[in-house]
């Protein structure tokens, strides 16, 4: 009895010290996270494992494949043992509903420390929020922000009035237009000009386009 009480105890050690040498690895291996959890699939038994340094671990979404060495029938093996991960990291999330085409700002979202092991798409590095941005797409309220579902805010938007230019040698022809589209800076749109005239303008900045 007190013999199987000993190894009981032992295995238990044993078992605690390996996840807390697994834990170790995964914030080795995984850094910029403020937390990571995981379990382990796989069924342990009783037998001895260790990490293999030798090979590189493997995630698909949320779940890790842990290269590790078992030791049974006397001798060392190769093995792999799956893993359940969250990770959690501080996120922009949506404070409120974001209708497409409304431009986004420190009022739009608030920082959480959510789990995105599950995300397919890539998160919006904070340093993109402080740029002039807007939602592609309607973003509702608690929606993690992602790369996807924003997009730079236009020099020119569709409806606004504009300088059209047309150079011709050395002489320089302005008139009003209204732009049909929305451009970036350098992006070819139409443009009606007050002749009536749709035609096809470079992006200059925000007031003023060329006539191609």
């Amino acid at each position: 009895m007190i013999l199987l009480l000993v190894i009981l105890i032992f295995v238990s050690a044993s078992a605690q010290n390996f996840n807390s040498e697994v834990g170790k690895y995964l914030n080795q291996k995984l850094n910029g996270y403020d937390k990571i959890e995981y379990s382990i699939i796989n069924d342990l038994k009783q037998n001895n494992y260790e990490i293999d340094f030798s090979r590189e671990l493997k995630i698909k979404g949320n779940i890790a494949y842990l290269p590790v060495k078992v030791f049974d029938r006397n001798k060392w093996n190769n093995s792999i043992l799956t893993l359940q991960l969250n990770l959690y990291k501080l996120v922009p999330v949506a404070s409120k509903e974001i209708k497409r085409k409304e431009n986004i700002d420190e009022k739009s979202f608030i920082l959480q420390s959510v789990d995105v092991s599950s995300l397919k798409t890539h998160i919006v590095d904070l340093s993109e929020l402080q740029k002039s941005i807007r939602a592609k797409t309607l973003i509702k309220r608690g929606e993690i922000i992602t790369q996807d579902l924003i997009e730079e805010v236009p020099a020119i938007q569709s409806g606004s009035r504009v300088i059209a230019e047309c150079v011709k040698g050395s002489v320089v022809i302005s008139t009003e237009a209204i732009a049909r589209q929305d451009g970036k800076i350098n992006e070819v749109i139409d443009v009606l000009t007050s002749s009536n005239e749709l035609l096809k303008a470079k992006v200059i900045n925000s007031q003023k386009v060329l006539i191609e």
